[in-house]
């Protein structure tokens, strides 16, 4: 219980909300509630897989590189494949991979058929480390989840997607 109070004092009470949005109109108090809501709740689930993570020595990107190349097998991948599932951009995935690379967790090839392009694909020792994760992993997942019925989940996902699409809005 003590840790919701970390966490949560940061929640101005809707009382605060409301006094501040007389001094700035375009302030709605509901909007503001959910939004600091979502961002204080999103920070702590974050924050809480990245400790987990670290835990076993990898962070949230090796993790997503491992999983990525966990799901594909046997397909290798490469960098701009990875890139794509992922959604971040392929420098970041090729500072990823070296990192791999260098701990033995994944490997590189030369394309055959194109020089430029590099394959990637798990070890062993990746295969393990990852295998070895995603157990724990998951239950953490369904832990955090635990305290919503399925439907509140589905409601929940359709929430954060029109959420999503006000992000798109401000594009």
């Amino acid at each position: 219980m003590a840790s919701k109070r970390v966490f949560f004092h940061r929640i101005p009470k809707y009382e605060r909300l409301q006094r501040m949005s007389e001094r700035c109109p375009s302030l709605d108090p509901d909007a503001a509630e959910a939004h600091i809501a979502l961002k204080v709740v999103g920070d702590a689930v974050a924050a809480a897989m990245r400790k987990d993570l670290a835990r076993h020595g990898i962070s949230e990107g090796r993790f997503l590189v491992l999983a990525l190349l966990l799901e594909q097998e046997p397909r290798s991948l490469t960098h701009s494949d990875l890139a794509d599932l992922s959604g971040v951009t392929k420098g970041n995935i090729t500072g990823l991979v070296d990192g791999l690379e260098r701990d033995g967790f994944v490997r590189r090839e030369g394309d055959r058929t194109d020089r430029r392009v590099s394959i990637i694909s798990l070890t062993s020792a990746g295969k393990q480390l990852i295998e070895d994760v995603l157990p724990g992993h998951f239950a953490r997942v369904a832990a955090i989840m635990a305290g919503l019925s399925a439907s509140d989940r589905k409601s929940l996902v359709e929430l954060l997607m029109k959420v999503r699409s006000g992000l798109t809005a401000l594009e």
